[in-house]
């Protein structure tokens, strides 16, 4: 086990590279955490986390939250998210997109945080809670407190977090919430600047389609979505999914589309339109 003398030596050396925006050195100390069965490492760190600055201070936190998560310790991590400090929260929030552990209560504590975080201040904070109640709802957590706010994330004023929502609002919707309120914010995002986030948001859409999903009033935007002309292909990929699979559903859906489609000036010069538009014309 550490002694003071040396974990002090290892907080020495723990810095926070810009270029990669990662706090570096802080393995030591999580491995000593894991081993901490007298509690001394927690205590030190506990006493040191005021002394530091900026990001350290901020990778510090996220190894004590790992911690807590880890062992159960809901209260301390609920004091530990809820300091008022700006280099802390994120952290802690990216701590909490493991496992809950042991702890039962583990879980619903991690969401109710996410949630929380939903309307911080900061949008690091706020993207951040969108993994988190993505990553607890793969792992079997009740997440449905978290669909209403992220709705409101999904009209959120930074882009960066309107693209974490979609991604966390289809993954939600993979594994059976209804998330049929968030189709119009969805639909919008698909004119945004932002080529990642219209990706995102037909992603989300494909995801929403195929867990039996009425996507109809996004159609007309997922059919613009494939008529993009740009290099990067993804939005094209995932718009042609969607059109596929709410096609598939019933003849309806399939004289929907291909309605729409008609009225798109698509380019089949791209793969993933061409390869579109002939499993769309094998659909009746």
């Amino acid at each position: 086990m550490a002694t003071e003398a040396e974990l002090a030596l290892l907080l020495d050396k723990l810095t926070f590279d810009r270029r990669l925006n990662v706090v570096e050195g802080l393995t030591p100390f999580r491995n000593a955490l894991r081993a901490d069965a007298d509690g001394n490492v927690l205590r030190f760190l506990n006493r040191q986390i005021s002394e530091l600055q900026g990001e350290r201070r901020g990778g510090i936190a996220f190894a004590i939250a790992e911690h807590y998560r880890l062992t159960g310790n809901v209260e301390e991590l609920r004091r530990l998210f809820f300091r008022e400090d700006v280099y802390v929260k994120e952290p802690v929030l990216d701590a909490l997109t493991g496992e809950p552990g042991s702890n039962s209560d583990m879980g619903a504590a991690i969401v109710q945080l996410a949630i929380e975080g939903m309307s911080d201040a900061s949008e690091k904070v706020r993207s951040t809670a969108c993994r988190v109640v993505q990553n607890q709802c793969a792992g079997d957590s009740d997440v449905t407190a978290a669909v209403l706010p992220l709705r409101s994330l999904l009209d959120d004023a930074s882009d960066d977090v309107r693209y974490f929502a979609a991604y966390a609002v289809g993954n939600l919707a993979k594994t059976g919430y209804d998330m049929v309120s968030h189709i119009a914010s969805l639909t919008a995002n698909m004119k945004s600047g932002s080529i990642h986030l219209r990706a995102a948001s037909a992603w989300a859409l494909w995801q929403l389609s195929r867990s039996k999903h009425d996507i109809g009033p996004a159609i007309a935007e997922l059919a613009q979505l494939l008529a993009d002309r740009g290099d990067y292909n993804e939005p094209r990929k995932r718009a042609a999914g969607a059109l596929l699979n709410h096609a598939k559903k019933s003849s309806k859906n399939a004289s929907q589309v291909k309605q729409q489609v008609k009225k798109t000036r698509l380019d089949s010069n791209f793969k993933e339109v061409n390869r579109f538009l002939e499993q769309l014309g094998r659909i009746s």
